[in-house]
């Protein structure tokens, strides 16, 4: 990473929901692996950036220690500006470099390092490896996000072009209009590569200047063969656990022939064939201490385990699509365009349950009280994990926690949220709930309300000084009112809440 190029321009800030060590220990226990409390955990970020990803963990474990380590002196002035107007005191920032900033020998519980390891020289990724296999406690956890091979290969044509664009004075904000031109010159005979530049361009269209600078422009940049990777890791003395996001790792999601001769294979062998047949681009490694693996007579597995997942909080953010029909033998949920049919019904009643408490979780436990009957057997509740389980990893729409996140389903008289989406809804920038997920506030109000939420006003309050901004008398003391309790509901709704 070159410290220059990020103090000249800094990167993109985001929140990676699958980062969150509250999902990551719920990946690890799926895969057989005792994770370390979060609660109280002791975190740590390299390549944190201005901190996006980190100081909203910060704020939702408050028992959690955390530290964030990044190269650029201007992203890490940012990131502590953010924390001390915040009111964040148990995150501290760190600028230095990887190589040589002091970390103590298994001082941290969870380790993550997002955008990193793709844009470093290649030899020093095996420095980067075993700093963090050495800062990992016993039975720790690093997550590390890395550009794959062979998805890549076709994005790598459109690196090379911008780079030499960029040698002839080039802008980086007309990166996608120079792809357009080049895609513009091609040969009719080679209309897949002209389709493989104009996917390229609208994603940088999407994200910016700030994305297409250190994401194709950058003078380091490594993709790798999972396979490679994996290598690496191990003679660092780290064992691969799985992915952040199992659904896009696991096997039984593969074609039939493809699964066999997969299951067939070693775990990295089988891991690197799946990446050829999904034309794979991105992966999020789960690792653990190759010690602490051997010493707990664990092995790395294609095989999640459903019951698991009764040690676990589940949230959804499927919601019903239709009155329920009695006697019908599916019902419909919705996640945006994402419809799911489910026939099972005491699933179904557990997605209404979640629902109806959304954005909260709810322990498996208190979930299978609600769905099942009061005599309900140890085989029925069995049989919901195991349709939850296949609900999670094949559709989406659940998410699953080894902590209960911080977060209400009910706006109090005095509303309260996350101190670090108030500064972003205030200053600018990416909101993240209490669940770590990005929101979306396009609406000015709705964004001025959740900058106010601090717990000193009522609704009352807030539309009293809502009318001061309207000095033309536009909007009656009803409306501003009205506005004011959709505000606050469409904040509940998304989990920016806090319990008072």
């Amino acid at each position: 990473m070159t410290r220059d190029l990020y103090d000249e321009r800094p990167y993109t800030e985001h929140a990676y929901a699958e980062t969150h060590p509250g999902r990551i220990a719920a990946v690890a226990r799926l895969s057989g692996w005792t994770p370390p409390p979060v609660a109280t955990a002791r975190i740590l970020e390299l390549g944190c950036g201005r901190g996006g990803n980190l100081l909203p963990i910060a704020a939702g474990l408050p028992g959690a220690t955390l530290v964030g380590v990044d190269g650029s002196s201007r992203q890490i002035d940012e990131a502590r500006q953010v924390a001390d107007d915040a009111g964040i005191s148990n995150v501290s920032f760190v600028r230095g470099r990887f190589e040589d900033v002091e970390l103590a020998e298994g001082s941290f519980d969870y380790v993550i390092c997002h955008g990193v390891l793709s844009w470093i020289r290649e030899t020093a990724r095996p420095v980067l490896l075993g700093r963090m296999a050495g800062a990992l406690s016993d039975n720790g956890l690093a997550c590390v996000s890395f550009n794959v091979l062979p998805g890549w290969y076709e994005r790598l044509a459109a690196r090379d072009w911008l780079r030499f664009s960029a040698s002839l004075g080039q802008r980086v904000e007309d990166a996608g209009a120079s792809l357009a031109w080049l895609g513009a010159q091609l040969a009719p005979e080679h209309a897949d590569a002209r389709g493989h530049l104009a996917a390229v361009a609208r994603r940088l269209d999407e994200t910016g200047p700030a994305y297409a600078f250190h994401e194709y422009l950058a003078p380091e940049h490594h993709p790798l063969l999972v396979g490679a990777f994996l290598d690496e890791a191990s003679a660092a003395g780290m064992s691969y656990l799985g992915d952040a996001v199992p659904a896009t790792t696991s096997l039984d999601l593969l074609p039939s022939e493809a699964r066999e001769r997969a299951r067939a294979l070693a775990p990295a062998a089988a891991q690197q064939l799946l990446d050829f047949v999904r034309c794979t681009a991105f992966r999020r490694a789960l690792l653990v201490r190759a010690d602490a693996a051997r010493t707990a007579a664990w092995q790395t597995s294609p095989d999640l385990q459903p019951a698991a997942i009764r040690r676990l909080r589940l949230a959804s953010r499927l919601r019903p699509r239709d009155s329920r029909v009695p006697g019908a033998r599916q019902e419909a949920f919705t996640d945006g365009d994402v419809v799911v049919q489910v026939s099972d019904p005491p699933t179904r009643r557990a997605l209404h349950e979640l629902a109806s408490v959304a954005p909260r979780a709810l322990g498996f436990d208190d979930l299978a009280r609600r769905a099942l009957l009061a005599d309900a057997t140890e085989t029925a509740q069995s049989s919901l994990a195991s349709e939850l389980f296949d609900l999670w990893i094949a559709a989406g729409g659940l998410d699953l926690y080894d902590h209960d996140p911080a977060v209400t389903s009910r706006a109090g008289e005095r509303p309260v949220a996350c101190p670090v989406a108030r500064w972003h809804a205030q200053h600018g920038g990416v909101v993240t709930n209490r669940l770590h997920q990005e929101v979306l506030i396009p609406d000015t109000i709705v964004r001025w309300v959740l900058a106010r939420l601090d717990g000193t006003r009522t609704r009352q309050d807030l539309a009293r000084e809502a009318r001061a901004l309207d000095g033309n008398g536009a909007v009656s003391d009803v409306e501003l009112e009205q506005l004011v309790e959709a505000s606050v509901d469409r904040l509940t709704a998304c989990g920016l809440l806090v319990q008072a």
